[in-house]
């Protein structure tokens, strides 16, 4: 593609009042959520540790100090949350099974604990009338392992084993009943985040100038590069499993969710816009390129050189094709300036490797949108145009005729709230939540319509506020309030009602059942 045409493209869809019949009637709306942000139980039911347990711990790894060892509790009141979700009138639901709650330790041996608990949960959702939409991997490792000399967690190539071992196990114990398998959650981010700044468990970052260098020696050069590589080939030897040995019988789909936020050139010159194209093709590029059959983006061949892996043959002829779906998680979007930066080979890594710094504000000043966090959390701005500008960059990049039969599901999209530590009456009433969303909405029913876009589905991140990772339990994401010092309580906030609403509203036959929905949240809900 023409680094310089993606920026051009006419993409403005036609904005009216948002209403569900703007949608196909086969889309699918939902909620997700992931195992280590909300189930807790931490140490019960068999579970064994994951990375995510020893991080959490590490006194300056999470910002307010939290970990994930109650979180919202979600082992102990699943079935409350089918409820909120089956009021909420979602027909899906995206979330994680936990790798330590199945195999707990290096023998191998089955959790039945776990193993029951997860049959509980997809029983309790199809009895509820909604569908298990299932991560096999969303961060948490296993800490048995991460701790393996012989595996050291994503860093070797004997992980590929195990993952393909593990998710036989999830399809045999489940796949009878679970139709949509995602293989990854974000290898982008577990990569990037996880083994170059440390930001994320295990918390490897060996760059002088970053906060997290003093964690972990670890070499931020070169192991997001290894990491992610493995975690492809992971996903190309479990896809391979469920293929040969269970999706004839199973009838199920298996796919990846990828994030990449959007990016516009800093300023009106054709180095910036390379450096938005860079920039792209450094965050969603290098995970799709080669399950379309291709290898890496040649800008990071050229950016990270002789440390970005190489496949063998076999390793991309078994890529190629390796997904039924895409899952794409969005949130924002940056602009992107060009930069050359001049430091020593060992202090190179994916973020300088791409020749670009991102900001919020282009080179007049002008921000790419509405901030919607805390000024001390503030990477999310309401860039709803810039999801449609996406999907025509994937068309364009992997072919029209191609994505017409591997359809895309919205896997995330979400805000947290503007502000930290606010009362619970003030974060259930989130009008700009819900300003948010609507807007995300609007753009995505419309240049479905008019662009012919193969999108079937939306997940809202998140359900219910949960642990959100290295900002822990201040950074609320949620549909409903979780008041953690209170026994996880879970409270609806008005962005819920809105959720319902929508859903409902537009369909005759569903009249009678909003009505009932509503007075029901006045009656037996905990309203805030």
């Amino acid at each position: 593609m023409d680094p310089s045409a993606k920026h051009h493209l006419s993409l403005s869809p036609t904005i009216k009042e948002l209403r569900r019949s703007d949608f196909p009637s086969g889309f699918q709306f939902g909620v997700a959520t992931a195992a280590y942000q909300i189930e807790g139980a931490a140490y019960e039911g068999g579970r064994g540790l994951s990375i995510w347990d020893v991080f959490s711990h590490i006194q300056g790894s999470i910002s307010d100090g939290s970990n994930g060892d109650v979180a919202c509790n979600h082992y102990h009141l699943y079935k409350d949350d089918v409820l909120m979700m089956k009021s909420l009138g979602i027909k899906v639901y995206r979330f994680s099974i936990s790798w330590s709650r199945i195999f707990p330790d290096d023998s191998e041996q089955l959790n039945f604990e776990g193993v029951s608990f997860y049959n509980n949960l997809i029983d309790c959702l199809l009895d509820a009338g909604i569908e298990p939409f299932i991560t096999l991997y969303h961060w948490d490792l296993p800490l048995w392992l991460e701790n393996d000399v012989n595996v050291r967690g994503w860093l070797t190539k004997g992980i590929v084993e195990h993952f393909a071992r593990y998710a036989g196990s999830c399809f045999k114990l489940f796949g009878d009943k679970v139709k949509n398998w995602a293989t990854f959650n974000e290898i982008r981010t577990m990569a990037v985040e996880g083994y170059g700044n440390g930001s994320k468990a295990p918390g490897r970052c060996s760059i002088s100038a970053l906060e997290n260098s003093k964690k972990t020696t670890g070499d931020s050069s070169t192991e997001p590069y290894i990491v992610a590589h493995n975690a492809l080939l992971a996903h190309g030897a479990a896809v391979q499993v469920y293929r040969k040995f269970f999706q004839a019988d199973q009838k199920g789909r298996i796919g990846m969710v990828v994030d990449g936020k959007w990016f516009e050139p800093f300023s009106v010159t054709r180095q910036d816009e390379d450096a938005a194209q860079r920039c792209i093709e450094f965050e969603i590029a290098w995970i799709l390129d080669p399950l379309f059959g291709m290898d890496y983006p040649d800008s990071m061949r050229k950016g990270a050189a002789n440390r970005l892996p190489k496949f063998t043959d076999e390793e991309l002829a078994i890529l190629h094709g390796s997904i039924d779906f895409i899952g794409y998680n969005y949130y924002t979007a940056y602009y992107a300036e060009h930069i050359e930066y001049d430091i020593e080979p060992s202090q190179r890594w994916h973020e300088t490797d791409r020749m670009a710094n991102t900001h919020y504000a282009n080179s007049e000043g002008n921000l790419i949108g509405e901030c919607m966090g805390p000024p001390d959390n503030d990477w999310i701005y309401n860039c709803p145009w810039a999801l449609p500008k996406m999907l025509e960059w994937l068309r364009q990049r992997y072919g029209k005729q191609q994505l017409s039969s591997i359809p895309i599901f919205i896997t995330e999209n979400g805000t947290m709230d503007d502000m930290e530590d606010m009362p619970r009456h003030v974060a259930c009433n989130d009008l700009k939540r819900i300003e948010y969303l609507k807007a995300t909405l609007q753009n995505l029913g419309a240049c479905i319509k008019e662009h012919g876009y193969n999108v079937q589905g939306y997940f809202i991140w998140s359900l219910m506020d949960n642990f959100e990772w290295n900002s822990g339990l201040r950074s609320r994401f949620g549909l409903y309030y979780v008041d953690f010092a209170n026994k996880q309580s879970r409270y609806i906030k008005r962005s819920a009602e809105w959720y319902r609403e929508f859903l409902l509203q537009n369909d005759e036959k569903n009249n009678l059942k909003l009505c009932c929905y509503q007075l029901w949240s006045k009656v037996t809900s905990k309203l805030c």
